[in-house]
């Protein structure tokens, strides 16, 4: 007893306090395979974050797979411009990845919960990762890479 009344008391104060920790993304829900490796903020130049792109490696596959989701800030539920993109470099270090890319996916549109999947096979090298989403007219964007080299 004395125990649960501790956990009940931990999650009262963790939810009094505002911090909710959501779980990692499931790949299945969004097309991919393999388990989520990163997460990126899409975020507009006052730093609301309008979307979160989700990475994903099936190591059985060697492939990367992304999503890009919108929050609730950018409009959740709302069809608007959405994109999510990714490389792969032609290097396999984080000083060899210039803009030479082996190959690449993107897709873009009016989506209202998420752009993608989009997959690229990338063992052995590193990626790219880019995403934006637009609500209201105000726009959110983000560029990561290189990363996830090896």
């Amino acid at each position: 007893m004395r125990k649960a009344l501790g956990i009940l008391a931990t999650t009262a104060a963790v939810i009094a306090s505002g911090v909710i920790l959501a779980p990692a993304a499931s790949a299945g829900t969004y097309g991919c395979a393999g388990s989520e490796i990163d997460t990126y903020p899409v975020k507009t130049n006052g730093g609301t974050q309008y979307g979160t792109i989700h990475l994903f490696y099936d190591s059985s596959t060697g492939r990367n797979c992304a999503v890009n989701v919108a929050t609730s800030a950018g409009g959740y539920g709302t069809s608007e411009r959405t994109m999510v993109y990714l490389a792969e470099c032609s290097g396999t270090t984080l000083s060899s990845c210039t803009s030479s890319f082996i190959t690449s996916d993107i897709d873009s549109g009016y989506f209202a919960y998420y752009a993608g999947p989009v997959s690229i096979p990338a063992a052995g090298h590193c990626i790219l990762v880019s995403g934006a989403r637009e609500h209201n007219g105000v726009n959110a964007g983000a560029q990561f890479g290189p990363v996830h080299c090896g």
